[in-house]
């Protein structure tokens, strides 16, 4: 199920990657969460970004998390594989054992900790570009990277066919305006959920997000509001998002997301603790947020 920058237009979570109790990879929840998102409505799954500490997993364990999405999606949605590495060699790697398990695209962050110039990142996209026949969405998320991709520094990339799209995971809506003016046949998908509503009135066509799956209603009415010129409805629909997003951050935003998740895989906080470094949730964590959980279920019964 490979896809098309025209195709990019979704409401795709960014999911987290469940540990059993040895802190082992959980298939099993893998599956269960993506047929929950499925039934809800979420129209894409990205596995091993951000969310889901792609950094923090073996090349095995990125390749077992991917497998599994896709078998659970069953062609239904499409699954992308984020496979940005340290080095150009592991990408490739992991680029290629994305597409063997039948990753409908790649996405990619920039190389970091090292400095490196535009000219070695642009080569880097280009050498995985080379290596497997899968489209490929840019991450930019440039508080992480150290690297933005601008109308001028992704260029190249903007304009070589096999990059389908952008991941703007950065507030710069400057920025993602430039490129969608410089290059129109491209994907601009927002990365930061809070800004959802703006990134579409900048031009993204859709989102990936950690919370997407959280509140996947919550989402689909905004969208739904925005196709009806209802931007003062949309904007009240963003507002309450953003309400969760800013608990999750208060706690923690990354394991918190992941706990609250543990709902949607049936098991409240079954999804298990973020690998280390990542600190543990306190019992005061959790209680806020079951409480969060509480309201997140009012706000999506009033959809």
């Amino acid at each position: 199920m490979v896809i098309t920058a025209a195709e990019l237009g979704v409401l795709m979570a960014a999911i987290a990657t469940p540990y059993d109790a040895d802190d082992e990879v959980d298939t099993g929840a893998i599956t269960t969460l993506v047929e929950n998102y499925v039934s809800r409505g979420v129209e894409g799954i990205y596995c091993c970004g951000s969310s889901g500490e792609g950094l923090l997993l073996s090349a095995d364990e990125r390749t077992a998390v991917v497998e599994t999405a896709v078998a659970a999606a069953d062609g239904r949605i499409p699954v992308v594989a984020h496979v940005g590495a340290l080095s150009t060699r592991e990408a490739i790697d992991l680029a290629q054992r994305a597409r063997r398990s039948g990753a409908s695209a790649i996405s990619m962050i920039p190389p970091i900790y090292y400095s490196y110039g535009n000219q070695a990142v642009i080569d880097h996209y280009r050498a995985v570009l080379d290596a497997v026949d899968l489209p490929l969405i840019v991450y930019n998320i440039p508080q992480f990277t150290g690297t933005e991709f601008t109308v001028d520094s992704g260029a190249e990339l903007l304009g070589d066919p096999r990059v389908i799209g952008v991941k703007q995971t950065a507030h710069n809506m400057y920025a993602l305006e430039r490129m969608k003016t410089a290059f129109p046949d491209k994907a601009y998908i927002n990365g930061f959920d809070e800004v959802f509503v703006p990134a579409i009135a900048a031009g993204a066509r859709g989102t990936i997000g950690t919370t997407v799956g959280l509140q996947i209603e919550l989402f689909r009415a905004a969208r739904a509001l925005l196709d009806a010129g209802d931007l003062a409805g949309a904007q009240q629909v963003q507002a309450r998002i953003n309400h969760v997003i800013a608990e999750l951050v208060a706690v923690d935003v990354f394991p918190a997301a992941k706990y609250l998740s543990g709902r949607d895989a049936g098991r409240a906080g079954s999804l298990g603790d973020c690998r280390r470094p990542f600190r543990r949730l306190t019992a005061e964590d959790r209680a806020r947020l079951d409480d969060l959980g509480r309201t997140v279920d009012e706000y999506l019964a009033e959809v």
